[in-house]
């Protein structure tokens, strides 16, 4: 502890302001340490005498919790928590928690606004009204959304919320989802599947899963290649989940048709993989927004917040990961 007050520190965050959470430490007789920090060595200084750590997309390794002298809560402004090394805060003992339900209505309508905007050719279809051509022969082909098939990889609350919306256009659903029960699945609506099953019958695919070993590049070149021609895929998850290179080869080779990405492996400075994917005319790219609403900011802040002042009063943060922590 700082003189007897507890230290939070913010490692980065993607905020107009964190005056919330200022507010918030101080009022508890706390003090607020606010970095934009990614390297290693900074993030292990800083939270080396951190009572609580909240976090974005800067690492935190195992090196930088190893630093942590009384650190006691780690919490991530945001879903996925690949971010975090949670074996070993585990192993010292440090709580992981995420603020799993802040975003859920911004997500689930951003992903079925980029299957719309696939469906429909909208980015083609609006450079040819700026260059005021109307001339519907160089639009590529268009197909009824009534009837066709939208396929989840993973199904948790913002899957599930798609499933309804999606339905609503008259398509029907497949999941893969190892996680979810048939039964639930079915009372969606929706039809349970294998992954390969889902590659091959499904028009438009939509990525719902965390970030793991078992899902890292899970669409690949040989995903790819059991897809329809003429399908989409769509993520507003984790980029990791797709083998870009392999997207792009996929996209060029026509073995899929297009993609919408709200996630892309470097999202600050744009690789040459990542330019590729935003200038790719059959690729639409949005900026890692599909979270961002004025509510959900306000409702991500104050929860992120409200874990780490919930766990200094010794009670257990509602996000919590590492559950083998639970007192």
């Amino acid at each position: 502890m700082n003189g007897g007050k507890v230290k939070v520190v913010i490692t980065d965050h993607r905020f107009p302001d964190v005056e919330q959470e200022r507010r918030a430490v101080e009022s508890s007789g706390g003090t607020l340490f606010v970095g934009q920090i990614a390297d290693e060595e900074q993030l292990a200084a800083v939270c080396r005498d951190a009572d609580g750590v909240l976090t974005v997309r800067a690492p935190i390794t195992k090196r930088v919790i190893t630093a942590m002298e009384h650190c006691r809560i780690i919490v991530r402004y945001g879903i996925g928590v690949d971010t975090i090394d949670i074996a070993a805060a585990t192993q010292r003992g440090i709580m992981v928690a995420n603020v799993p339900d802040y975003c859920i209505d911004e997500v689930s309508d951003h992903a079925m606004a980029l299957l719309l905007m696939l469906s429909r050719q909208m980015i083609p279809a609006i450079s040819l009204a700026k260059e005021k051509r109307w001339a519907i022969a160089s639009m590529p082909p268009l197909h009824r959304l009534r009837g066709q098939v939208c396929g989840l990889v993973g199904c948790g609350k913002i899957g599930s919320l798609l499933v309804g919306k999606v339905s609503q256009l008259g398509m029907r659903v497949l999941i893969y989802d190892p996680y979810l029960s048939s039964a639930r699945c079915r009372a969606m609506g929706a039809e349970p599947v294998s992954f390969d099953a889902l590659l091959e019958g499904s028009d438009f695919i939509s990525l719902h899963a965390p970030l793991n070993d078992a899902t890292h590049h899970l669409f690949g070149a040989a995903a790819f290649t059991k897809m329809k021609r003429s399908a989409s895929i769509i993520n507003t998850a984790r980029s990791g989940l797709i083998d870009e290179p392999a997207l792009i080869a996929a996209l060029d080779a026509e073995k899929i048709f297009g993609a919408g990405l709200d996630v892309v492996e470097a999202e600050s400075e744009l690789t040459p993989v990542g330019s590729a994917l935003t200038d790719h005319p059959r690729v639409i790219v949005t900026p890692h927004t599909a979270w961002l609403s004025v509510e959900a900011r306000s409702t991500l802040q104050a929860r992120a917040i409200a874990q780490v002042l919930t766990c200094f009063k010794g009670d257990q943060p509602y996000g919590l990961i590492n559950r083998e922590l639970a007192k």
